[in-house]
């Protein structure tokens, strides 16, 4: 319900010309780029979901720190978010707390954002009011009257943002983001914005409580990305996301046999290579390059480009 229209025609298998005559498939809020039950595009594994090629070849794929990240799943989610209206004000269990709420297995969620666009005026949630008693926080969180104690901050295109888990959190209308979480989808909702509830759109008032860290927030941070060059813009114990961008150069990228690249196009198109392949990405589609590959390049396709790469550190 709080979808944009930037996405609708991601998952068309049809040519430009012809998915335009497709009916809009209405307002689309999310699209899951890399995540494991994302279908293989091509070669011998075609059709195949990540999952099944992660537990086919757990130390190819993954590499010893992605083994160590999940436990034998695909440790990351990454996703495209386009918002018309606030997402519901949220919090994620850490991993102790998933466990304990959820079950054994259950992995918490840190994610991060990277701001590709924002309309004038963007904002987000992040954390509550620097000041406000912890006491107060917990009172607005059960009775759902939370407009006085969180924290609203403008965000701009280029904006990095780290939301740990336990943080209160909205994306406001008007942005289109890159999300990179941890793989799960464990969401408690604190407040949906006297939307209607419903079986799907429930509060989930204890939960909540029992997940949320009520300490400071580190702030957005603007990123300047200059052509070809590389940086890392987010990086905590769960995952690592580098920005690379390409105009005349290749950028030289290496696995070193330890974690995956995630690699995921948010501005125009390249030509990932390695030794004997290669694969062309149209901007949001994204390559898995196994930690067994080790070196490979990241070239422009015509013209300047910007990808994410996630890996685990």
């Amino acid at each position: 319900m709080w979808g944009g229209s930037r996405l609708g025609s991601l998952d068309s298998p049809l040519p430009v010309a012809a998915a335009a005559a497709v009916p809009d498939p209405g307002p689309i809020g999310e699209a899951w780029v890399v995540w494991d039950e994302c279908a293989v595009a091509g070669g011998e594994w075609a059709g195949r979901s990540l999952a099944e090629v992660v537990a086919a070849e757990p130390a190819a794929v993954l590499g010893p720190a992605g083994i160590d990240a999940a436990g034998g799943r695909f440790p990351v989610l990454a996703k495209i978010i386009d918002t018309a209206a606030w997402l519901s004000l949220q919090v994620h269990p850490d991993d102790a707390t998933a466990a304990r709420l959820e079950g054994p297995g259950h992995l918490g969620k840190t994610e991060s954002w990277y701001v590709l666009d924002a309309a004038p005026g963007a904002e987000i949630i992040l954390g509550t009011v620097p000041g406000t008693p912890d006491a107060a926080i917990r009172a607005a969180i059960r009775a759902g009257a939370l407009d006085a104690v969180v924290e609203r901050i403008p965000v701009h295109a280029g904006d990095v943002i780290l939301v740990p888990a336990g943080t209160l959190h909205a994306i406001g209308p008007g942005i289109l983001l890159y999300e990179l979480q941890q793989s799960s989808d464990i969401t408690y909702r604190v407040s949906d914005w006297g939307r209607p509830a419903s079986a799907g759109r429930v509060l989930h008032v204890e939960q909540s409580l029992a997940s949320v860290h009520l300490g400071p927030v580190v702030p957005p941070r603007a990123v300047t990305l200059r052509p070809d060059d590389r940086l890392t813009a987010i990086e905590c114990d769960k995952f690592v996301a580098d920005l690379v961008a390409v105009s005349d150069a290749p950028a030289s990228l290496d696995t070193a046999g330890r974690s995956f690249h995630a690699v995921t196009v948010v501005a125009g198109a390249v030509v990932v290579a390695g030794a004997g392949w290669l694969e062309p990405l149209g901007e949001f589609e994204s390559l898995v390059v196994p930690a067994a590959v080790g070196t490979y390049e990241i070239r422009p396709a015509g013209r300047a480009a910007r990808a994410v790469v996630a890996r685990v550190p």
